[in-house]
């Protein structure tokens, strides 16, 4: 169920490239493989489609012969990678106001999700919306938390701050020097893609804060939003929307429409324009959640119905026999296939330990200059 129109930005592959120059990929064949312009690495603002920001971490994981590997990739690279972005972060005034950053900026990565940012009484968290549909995502997730992580650690200036990270797939078969890093505060088969930390990190000042850079910083930030905002994709807030409200039972098109501040017309002339209908969107999202629910995590049968908006284990039964024509069980037992709509890399037939010290550092961001010199 690949959605027209959605993208992210395609620095994530220069920077995958560089840290991996050492390694033996065939980027011209990987670009092809994925439908992905290879020039758009060099470009500031290049972007690829969603689909092949997923598939190509699947298929560089697949290639180095480790499951794990990302996580240590991403948690390794310096601060800047990735620009505005990076910096919107490390140089917030603090905790919270950097996660309110990302919530507010992430349109300058992606067209396909937004963040969440939230505090309880105890706690606050930062969460990946899980993208139903658009290709295995595993890999990318990985790269994504070691990322972030390294963010929290550097911002914090601590070199395993007290956060806990949520998963909502399967632990590698390999294991990374990050997870055992995290080790005990690193779950897997999670219902969501999350970091949490507790509240009193939230008005934690930040080391690497200065008021007039990050002020630089917002002002150019700003620019992109302008830029990228405009390059959006409707279907991704209905299809976004209507994953969401799957636990809550509200998924009928008067509701939808509703907590999209548009007309049920509205919505229903939009997905005509992509050639499907409400309907069919909302089948094939329930569709892909209860095949990820079922190969990807050890919930219960009864809590990923729920999951799912079905009342009851019988009627969630029937329709995952009517999808893959087995039950819920054999869905679960049977080997892991791939979904009809990602193009598959190489099964992983290989473990080896990757070293990580000798993979090249990439090319710094273009503020890096600026941010050590403040």
């Amino acid at each position: 169920m690949p959605l027209g129109g959605e993208w992210a930005r395609a620095d994530v592959f220069r920077v995958l490239r560089d840290i991996c120059s050492n390694e033996d990929l065939d980027w011209p064949h990987i670009a092809k493989l994925y439908n992905f312009d290879l020039e758009s690495l060099e470009n500031p603002e290049g972007i690829v489609p969603i689909t092949a920001w997923h598939g190509v971490f699947e298929h560089v994981a697949s290639s180095l012969g480790n499951d794990a590997v990302m996580f240590d990739l991403f948690n390794n690279i310096d601060i800047g990678c990735f620009s505005i972005f990076d910096y919107l972060f490390s140089c917030a005034p603090s905790l919270r106001d950097a996660c309110q950053a990302w919530v507010k900026f992430i349109p300058i990565r992606t067209n396909a999700y937004r963040m969440i940012f939230e505090e309880t009484e105890t706690s606050g968290y930062v969460q990946w919306p899980i993208l139903e549909g658009r290709g295995e995502w595993r890999q990318n997730m990985f790269a994504r938390v070691g990322w972030a992580t390294q963010q929290l650690e550097h911002a914090l200036d601590m070199p395993s701050p007290p956060i806990m990270i949520e998963l909502a797939t399967t632990p590698p078969k390999d294991t990374s020097a990050f997870q055992n890093k995290y080790q005990g505060r690193l779950k897997f088969g999670a219902p969501h893609n999350r970091i949490s930390f507790p509240k009193t990190l939230l008005s934690r000042p930040l080391r690497g804060n200065d008021s007039h850079l990050y002020e630089i910083i917002l002002k150019s930030a700003m620019g992109e939003l302008d830029r990228f905002g405009r390059m959006e994709a409707p279907l991704s807030r209905v299809a976004n929307e209507v994953a969401s409200s799957l636990t809550d039972g509200s998924c009928t098109l008067p509701q939808i429409s509703a907590k999209l501040g548009m007309s049920q017309r509205a919505v229903q002339r939009l997905l005509e324009k992509e050639g499907t209908n409400f309907r069919k969107l909302s089948e094939e999202i329930r569709r892909s959640a209860a095949e990820r629910y079922l190969r990807s995590t050890n919930l219960p049968m009864k809590e990923i119905a729920f999951l799912l908006g079905f009342s009851e284990l019988s009627t969630f039964s029937r329709a995952v026999k009517a999808w893959f024509g087995v039950s819920p069980r054999k869905v679960r037992e049977g080997p892991s296939k791939t979904s009809a709509f990602e193009t598959a890399p190489a099964p992983f037939t290989q473990t080896r330990s990757l070293d990580v010290s000798r993979i090249a550092t990439p090319t710094q961001g273009p503020h890096k200059e600026t941010a050590d010199a403040k």
